[in-house]
């Protein structure tokens, strides 16, 4: 999705540099940006006129580490109350990643060691800051005591009406919706990045906003201003990362240029578009493998966590919408989940809830956590 002319060194910014940028933010922003108070492209989805969005170019470091055998990227950034990330060296280029089902046992076969004693993680992830995963998933999982990861970004040339709130100057308020995904981030439910304009291949994707058209640069400055976006919905370091449409196999530019090394700087965890089951032991976390939820029954999805048991392993669940299919609504952008709801390669809901039922019956055996608390789980055993 970008145009390609890649610098022969990428420098890694340090991320108490980007620490201090983001707390300059902040303090010019004063607490518009910082500590909103909450309220008592996606690929053929419609967007508005294409355009680039402006916005800061400094990102907040977070724990980044690993140096590992992928190319994946990972996730770090900044947040409203964000207390900063230990700094590390991050993984970045390499071969091909340990998606696999092997089991957690590292050496002497001693078992990773999941919350409660589970011998296996779920991280539910839910794609694009959906209104549907306000409406439906949020309040599902919160009645089963279990929280999710939301990889959140916009359409194409939207500025300020969906996911990703606004950061030119002056501010912009907070709309209804990005209240809306402020509160969850104070429930405890996970928002991570995805960059801001969801760049894709996909047929429907607007001109400019392909992989083929990004360099490093452009892609630099889209990852910081979405870490500045996030920070205005409660995002806190450190920040997990989530790459669209392939792209981290894609690559940007006609050249197909690896963009990890700029998502390791900024980011502690990725999930990249490797399917399986990680092994806990040793997977890189900066390319994290997932299994892909759309359009699968409930008991396929539970044969999903059965399979995560069995290899004592980190079963990341990838979702986009939830519930009915619909590609555009009446108003197209306006924030009205009563009436209608964008959704796309959708799980149906009834699978969903069988999902978040069973998770709840295998707490046991199964530690259900945002993606970023299963990564630093793991990271803090090695």
């Amino acid at each position: 999705m970008i145009s390609d002319i890649r610098p022969a060194h990428v420098e890694a910014v340090p991320r108490a540099l980007h620490r201090l940028c983001f707390a300059v933010y902040c303090a010019v922003s004063a607490t518009a940006a910082c500590s909103e108070s909450s309220p008592s492209s996606p690929p053929n989805a419609p967007v508005g006129q294409a355009g680039t969005s402006a916005g800061g170019t400094t990102s907040v470091g977070g724990s980044s580490q690993q140096s590992g055998s992928t190319s994946g990227g990972a996730a770090g950034g900044g947040g409203a109350s964000v207390t900063a990330g230990s700094a590390g060296a991050s993984g970045a280029s390499g071969s091909a990643g340990s998606a696999g089902s092997a089991g957690s046992s590292g050496a002497g076969g001693a078992p990773m060691g999941f919350e409660g004693g589970a011998v296996a993680a779920v991280s539910l992830t839910y794609d694009d800051g959906l209104d549907p995963h306000l409406a439906i998933v949020q309040p599902a999982l919160e009645a089963a005591g279990l929280r999710g990861t939301f990889f959140v970004s916009n359409f194409e040339g939207v500025e300020h009406d969906w996911a990703l709130p606004s950061v030119k100057m002056p501010l912009s308020p907070l709309s209804a919706r990005h209240q809306a995904w402020l509160a969850a981030a104070q429930e405890g439910h996970e928002v991570a990045g995805h960059t801001v304009n969801h760049p894709c291949d996909a047929a429907g994707k607007a001109p400019g906003f392909k992989l083929a058209d990004y360099d490093l640069t452009r892609m630099q400055n889209e990852l910081d201003e979405s870490l500045l976006r996030m920070a205005r919905l409660g995002a806190e370091a450190p920040l997990t990362f989530a790459y669209p449409c392939a792209s981290d196999k894609k690559g940007l530019g006609a050249a197909g240029t690896d963009y990890s090394p700029l998502v390791a700087e900024r980011f502690m965890a990725a999930r990249v578009s490797d399917s399986g089951i990680a092994d806990p032991v040793t997977v890189d976390l900066l390319h994290v493998p997932q299994l892909d939820a759309g359009g699968k029954t409930g008991d396929q999805l539970k044969k999903m966590v059965d399979d995560a048991i069995a290899a004592k392993g980190w079963l990341v669940l990838l979702f986009h919408g939830v519930g009915e299919e619909r590609a555009s609504c009446p108003g197209n952008l306006a924030y009205a989940p009563q009436t209608c709801m964008i959704n796309y390669l959708t799980t149906s809901q009834e699978a969903h809830a069988a999902l978040v039922q069973y998770l709840s019956e295998k707490k046991a055996q199964v530690w259900t956590a945002p993606f970023r608390a299963v990564a630093t789980r793991i990271d803090d055993a090695r």
